[in-house]
C-alpha cells in the first residue's frame, strides 16, 4: 500500500510536470536606470544630538578623525573627544553649518549624549 501511494505520487507530479508549460518574455528598455544611494544630509542643525552621537557611534566621522564605537566612548571618557570634536567632523561632512559649533545647547545636548555612552544602566 505505501509502495501503491509513493508510486502514485511520483506519477501525478510527473505527468503535471510534462503537461504544465511556462511563458516567459523579457522586454529590453533602451532607458537607463541609475540608483542613487546616498547618506548625505543638508547642512543644517537638523540633525539632532541624539542622531549625531549615533552617526558618530557607528563609525561615520572616521574619514574627519572621529573613530566609532568603543573607540570612540573609550576616546570620550579619556577626554580625547569632546562634542566639539564630533560637531566639527559632521561641519567637516557637511552635515552642520559652522554656527552649530556656537550653539551652547547643541553642544550641551551632544555632550550629554556623549556621556550616555559612557555609561550605560
Amino acid at each position: 500500500m505505501k509502495y501503491f501511494t509513493i508510486a502514485s505520487l511520483s506519477l501525478f507530479c510527473l505527468s503535471l510536470a510534462a503537461t504544465t508549460s511556462v511563458q516567459a518574455t523579457t522586454s529590453i528598455s533602451n532607458e537607463p536606470k541609475s540608483i542613487a544611494l546616498t547618506i548625505a544630509i543638508e547642512p543644517s542643525s537638523q540633525i539632532t544630538p541624539f542622531q549625531l552621537v549615533s552617526l558618530a557611534y557607528q563609525g561615520m566621522y572616521r574619514s574627519q578623525g572621529i573613530p566609532g564605537f568603543a573607540s570612540l566612548i573609550f576616546g570620550y571618557h579619556y577626554q580625547q573627544i569632546t562634542a566639539k570634536d564630533v560637531i566639527k567632523a559632521a561641519i567637516a561632512a557637511k552635515q552642520l553649518t559652522p554656527d552649530t559649533l556656537t550653539d551652547r545647547d547643541y553642544v550641551s545636548a551632544v555632550d550629554t549624549q556623549l556621556f550616555s555612552l559612557d555609561r550605560p544602566d
